[in-house]
């Protein structure tokens, strides 16, 4: 059903974090392409690991992680995506969103 489609979670700092996980797993069982994006506050609660155990690609947690090849990161993975999660969605992250604040990667 998924199959081909590259689907983008962002994962904010939330005791729900985890559950971000079974999104994930739940979403490579139907063959989607999954990449993640989590704050700062996010790696407090679930290990960027277990995203990248699960999904296989890099977890993406710092805008300016230069142990990779050079990319605007958020940029090139928007560019890829069919569709962007944002699980959980925290009040913190929707109000970032409301007023254009970018101080983190999501």
């Amino acid at each position: 059903m998924l199959k081909g489609k590259t689907i983008l979670i962002g994962v904010t700092g939330s005791i729900a974090a985890y559950k971000a996980a079974d999104l994930a797993s739940r979403l490579i069982k139907q063959h989607a392409r999954v990449h993640v994006i989590m704050t700062r506050n996010a790696c407090q609660f679930i290990s960027p690991v277990t995203f990248e155990t699960l999904t296989g690609q890099k977890c993406i947690t710092d805008t300016f992680d230069r142990n990779h090849p050079f990319e605007v990161e958020h940029i090139s993975l928007a560019k890829q995506a069919d569709l962007a999660i944002v699980a959980p969605a925290t009040a913190n992250i929707i109000a970032k969103m409301a007023y254009g604040l970018a101080d983190d990667m999501l």
